[in-house]
């Protein structure tokens, strides 16, 4: 979420007429990929606003309020778009963007344990529930996105060369061609980091910002969660992990196969979000927004070389 396409409490309003009168719009600045506005009306209902940007595209937008609609089906609390005049994808200054209904709650830096267990049982039923659709979107954020991002540096910016960056690169060709094919494939949210899951009085509130979610292995899904949310200071929180993967356990079982590609996708993931964070850093400069460190998956790259926490199943 950031604030990148300005807009005016009159072309909120128009866009929110059958609904009700804006009393103020506030700009989100958290996050990097879309803009959001949290719309507060006259009747004290609260609604997001987004408004989406290159990376998302608008033949994508079905798929995610469909896979949100399908959660909130089956008891996930997420956005869901609204409906008005019988659509949900509208425009303004020329972009794509939808209404969304709130969420309440707020994300947390530090969980404690009785949150740690709630989000064990709470990511077990989104994988649950993205086990129940035929939905399906490629995940277009490994190696499409792999070759675009590592084309982009060698074709426009020659001074992306740092060793980072290059034993990054010398790791994508090794990877690429081992990614396993065996693997159940479920709908999965992708992008499981801390200010996408709400808490309420110790319990997960909500889950928001489905705007990457596709259709891929759910050991991604958790590989992600996990680098997102076990590594502080560029060191493994095992402790918290352990409390997290004990609860996930009870509600969803993973196959022998899932378990032994879990490092593999412990790095697969940390090169996904190094070089999405180095891309934007370099290349995505419009907007109110404050980048995010490459270098923080980086290490954690590095520890899933030298660790195999698949071990801690």
């Amino acid at each position: 979420m950031a604030v990148y396409t300005q807009i005016t409490h009159v072309e909120a309003q128009k866009l929110f007429k059958p609904i009700g009168e804006i009393k103020r719009l506030e700009g989100i600045k958290e996050g990097v990929e879309n803009t959001n506005y949290l719309i507060y009306l006259n009747d004290s209902k609260k609604y997001i606003l987004t408004i989406f940007e290159k990376r998302t595209k608008e033949i994508d937008l079905p798929y995610f309020n469909n896979l949100m609609k399908l959660f909130h089906k089956n008891g996930i609390s997420c956005p869901l778009s609204v409906t008005v005049n019988n659509h949900n994808l509208f425009k303004i200054k020329d972009k794509p963007c939808c209404i969304y209904t709130f969420v309440e709650g707020r994300p947390i830096q530090d969980a404690n344990k009785e949150q740690l267990v709630s989000l064990g049982k709470s990511v077990a039923n989104l994988h649950q529930s993205g086990e129940s659709s035929e939905l399906f979107r490629k995940n277009m954020m490994l190696i499409p996105s792999w070759r675009h991002i590592t084309e982009s540096f060698s074709e426009n910016n020659p001074k992306i060369n740092s060793l980072e960056y290059k034993y990054i690169l010398e790791n994508i060709n090794n990877l690429q061609d081992k990614f396993p094919i065996n693997l159940r494939q479920i709908n999965i949210h992708a992008d499981l980091f801390k200010d996408n899951i709400f808490f309420l009085d110790n319990q997960v509130s909500g889950f928001i910002d489905f705007f990457f979610s596709c259709t891929d292995t759910v050991i991604y899904d958790l590989a992600t969660f996990a680098n997102a949310w076990f590594f502080e200071g560029n060191k493994f929180v095992e402790d918290d992990y352990l409390i997290f993967i004990k609860s996930y356990l009870q509600k969803f079982k993973l196959t022998n196969e899932e378990k032994d590609n879990f490092n593999f996708y412990l790095k697969v993931s940390a090169i996904r979000f190094f070089l999405t964070r180095l891309y934007d850093l370099h290349f995505n400069k419009e907007g109110n927004v404050k980048h995010k460190n490459p270098i923080e998956f980086f290490e954690i790259f590095k520890f899933h070389e030298k660790n195999n926490i698949q071990d801690l199943f």
